[in-house]
């Protein structure tokens, strides 16, 4: 054992040359084809904060809802990106994303001609959104559109609905619609408007009648909806114009979760039902 010690005379390098050795060991292999994990990127996403279930606050402040929670399945996804959140009243969304404070608006969005011009759109939808006029349960009077001339209609600032009806009223100039703007109305708002004649018609799609008519019914059925559907449309991520590869890596996140069947598990546990491809 002696021997073979004297034999061997290793060379003793001090920590600094041991550290250089290693840096220049390791270098040597990203040359030769490996690669330093980079660090994920940021990214804002602008949603709402009263918009119950999709995007709102429980009662310890933290956001929640359909939203929130697909974007989180989309970030397990997307290792190259980390999702953070800032909540705003549902017409702010949109202006954030165009003043570059967030990345993407998520608000239950539906494409119009409008928000084209100024938006890029996903290109997967992650839910249907249908809306009808809906009206007092005991309301005999309206059956569509043209029956709500000259009558007030509360409808959100920016939404696809407002949209719509000011394109009715650029073609019944003579007789509009009255439109009442509002922000970011609560479902007791919304019920006590219609109870109280504030506005005659909401816009809504069936799954939200349905949540008014069981919070404030009380076994029975409050609103009503009549005529055909203003809108049949599904709901899309928003992104600024030139965000077309982070438009391209959530949408083909979407895709996946679809695949897997994970964004219809998500939707029956957020909304009750499957709404990622029926009304």
């Amino acid at each position: 054992m002696l021997s073979w010690l004297k034999k061997y005379h290793a060379p003793v390098l001090s920590a600094a040359a041991l550290l250089l050795a290693g840096s220049l060991a390791f270098s040597g292999c990203a040359g030769d084809g490996g690669s330093e994990e980079t660090e994920a990127k940021t990214i804002i996403v602008g949603t709402g904060h009263a918009y119950e279930p999709y995007c709102y606050l429980d009662k310890d402040g933290n956001l929640t809802g359909y939203e929130y929670e697909v974007l989180k399945a989309v970030d397990e996804l997307l290792p190259q990106y980390t999702f953070e959140y800032q909540t705003f009243d549902f017409p702010n969304v949109l202006m954030a994303l165009e003043s570059g404070k967030v990345d993407i608006g998520a608000h239950q969005y539906e494409v119009n001609e409008e928000r084209q011009k100024k938006y890029l759109f996903g290109t997967e939808s992650y839910t249907t959104y249908t809306t009808y006029l809906t009206v007092s349960a005991d309301n005999q009077d309206v059956h569509g559109l043209d029956d709500l001339q000259g009558k007030r209609v509360s409808v959100s600032t920016g939404s696809n609905s407002a949209y719509l009806l000011e394109k009715y009223n650029e073609q019944h100039a003579d007789h509009p619609i009255e439109l009442a703007y509002t922000k970011s109305l609560s479902d007791e708002e919304t019920y006590k408007g219609l109870q109280s004649g504030a506005w005659v018609a909401v816009i809504k799609t069936k799954r939200d009648a349905g949540k008014l008519n069981k919070e404030f019914g009380n076994g029975k059925d409050i609103v009503k909806q009549v005529g055909e559907p203003l809108a049949t449309s599904r709901t899309y991520f928003v992104f600024r114009k030139d965000e077309d590869e982070l438009q391209a890596a959530v949408d083909g996140a979407i895709k996946q979760l679809k695949e897997s069947g994970r964004l219809a598990e998500i939707s029956r546990d957020v909304l009750g039902d499957d709404y990622t491809e029926k009304e």
